[in-house]
């Protein structure tokens, strides 16, 4: 099979499993509620009902946030640490959904139903996490080689070098390195993940070194079922910059010349265009995953 048939059939299976999507869209965005909650309490209590309050709706003031730093000593670093705890707690939660959703890949005919996507996430969970751990280890290692370990020997080799240009290379070189690093790290994990659910029997371990095998083996053709969606998520990302006229929602009430109650009505279409933008990546992930899915079972 060809990337292109690959995507095509992925591409499919994701529209067919659109609901598992909906599930991993709104946990994650329970779990930034979660993480946004405290912020928004104490912007809450430090603003009130006051006309900074109704500013803030419409643009943010480094006035404010500079005030608020001072008279609440700690609270930046407490808000930090908690949103840094949530995200940690968001690795192994998306990583144990990720079963539900590829198990939804053997049967896509059948009636999605609440119970069966959560058992199939009990069922692959202990195995996926273990997987987890491995990839952080090899996260770790790439990270170790190529962002410390060459880095380093770039700078002691070319402390003394006058050419600025030629450091500038060199250490570009070394982080395209490391991208591609992490990149294969990635597609590895990922076809671990098709081939632990795919073969229910198959162990961590097991899961991630056939994958490894069969990712140098078909590189190319596996990377760009791989590269394909991932690019066009990053490129939705980058639409969405473009398109939203931030000089108007950061400008002065007065440069905008808005109504008061349409300051609602402004934050409330940013809020529905950003959750728009974070479906449609939460989509081209699921679209990825069902695109390798096809591709290895084609290829087994």
């Amino acid at each position: 099979m060809n990337p292109g048939t690959a995507l095509k059939q992925g591409f499919s299976l994701a529209r067919r499993t659109r609901a598992a999507i909906w599930v991993l869209y709104l946990i994650n965005l329970g779990l930034a509620v979660i993480a946004a909650f405290p912020i928004y309490r104490g912007i809450l209590r430090f603003t009130g009902d006051s006309l900074m309050g109704q500013q803030l709706a419409s643009g943010f003031s480094l006035d404010w946030f500079f005030d608020f730093s001072h008279n609440s000593p700690g609270s930046l670093d407490r808000y930090a640490s908690f949103i840094l705890l949530v995200g940690l707690l968001s690795i192994p939660i998306n990583t144990v959904l990720a079963g539900g959703v590829l198990g939804r890949f053997l049967q896509p005919a059948s009636t999605f139903s609440l119970r069966a996507f959560f058992q199939d996430t009990g069922r692959y969970a202990w195995r996926l996490i273990r997987l987890l751990v491995l990839g952080l280890v090899c996260y770790w290692i790439v990270f170790r080689i190529f962002r410390q370990g060459l880095m380093n020997l770039i700078e002691d080799r070319t402390y003394d070098w006058q050419s600025d240009r030629t450091v500038f290379a060199l250490r570009l070189g070394a982080s395209l390195v490391l991208l591609l690093g992490l990149g294969l790290v990635n597609l590895v994990m990922d076809y671990a993940r098709v081939k632990l659910v795919r073969e229910d029997g198959a162990s961590a371990v097991e899961a991630f070194l056939s994958s490894l095998g069969f990712a140098l083996s078909r590189l190319r053709k596996a990377a760009a079922v791989y590269a394909l969606p991932t690019l066009a998520s990053l490129a939705l990302l980058g639409l969405y910059w473009l398109v939203v006229p931030w000089s108007l929602i950061n400008g002065s009430e007065a440069a905008q010349g808005l109504a008061r109650y349409r300051e609602p009505l402004a934050v409330a279409l940013l809020f529905v265009g950003q959750q728009a933008v974070m479906f449609g990546r939460y989509w081209l992930r699921v679209a990825t995953w069902a695109s390798e899915w096809s591709y290895y079972s084609a290829s087994r």
